[in-house]
């Protein structure tokens, strides 16, 4: 009998170009994807064929219309300020045990401060800048970095370099020898 856990919800805050790599990304690993944007023109089945959903909603209207649970990830990548600074706000107050912020350190670090937020508690599921550094440039590059965190944190594990590990890769190894 093989134990299949249930899928990480991906909810992408933000419907540019830059989040569609993001999306097909999650969609290959078998991830729920929400797609998240003010904007109809952007926030479309078209541009996003593998969204499970596809939310056109002000910053207030988002959770009222998603399930959030231990499985639940957000990325917040509208490029705008004021929507992300609103969302992170409404977040903060959930159970969501990932949220991400795409762009610098210093960015999130003045969302958190105008909320009044910032503090250790928050730094465990707070992430900012979203990602692993992987040399990444590209909008694909990003995503994978973007994914690759998010996988570490929902597993547990470490975000190094397999030849720097010095336990077995796989769980069962320890168990198998």
């Amino acid at each position: 009998l093989e134990f299949i856990p249930p899928p990480i919800q991906l909810i992408i805050a933000g419907a540019g170009n830059d989040a569609q790599p993001l999306a097909e990304m999650a969609n290959i690993l078998g991830w729920e994807i929400v797609v998240v944007d003010g904007r109809q023109t952007h926030s479309t089945q078209q541009r996003f064929p593998s969204a499970n959903q596809i939310l056109v909603s002000k910053p207030e209207g988002v959770l009222s219309q998603i399930k959030i649970d231990e499985k639940t990830a957000f990325v917040l990548m509208t490029h705008n300020y004021n929507y992300d600074t609103a969302l992170l706000n409404f977040l903060l107050s959930t159970n969501a045990p990932y949220i991400g912020t795409l762009g610098p350190k210093k960015k999130l670090i003045k969302m958190l401060d105008e909320l009044g937020c910032n503090n250790v508690a928050n730094e465990e599921r707070v992430h900012g800048p979203i990602g692993l550094d992987i040399g990444a440039e590209t909008a694909e590059e990003i995503a994978i970095s973007i994914i690759a965190e998010i996988k570490s944190v929902f597993t547990g594990g470490s975000a190094i370099k397999l030849r720097d590990k010095k336990n077995p890769i796989h769980f069962y190894e320890t168990k198998n020898g």
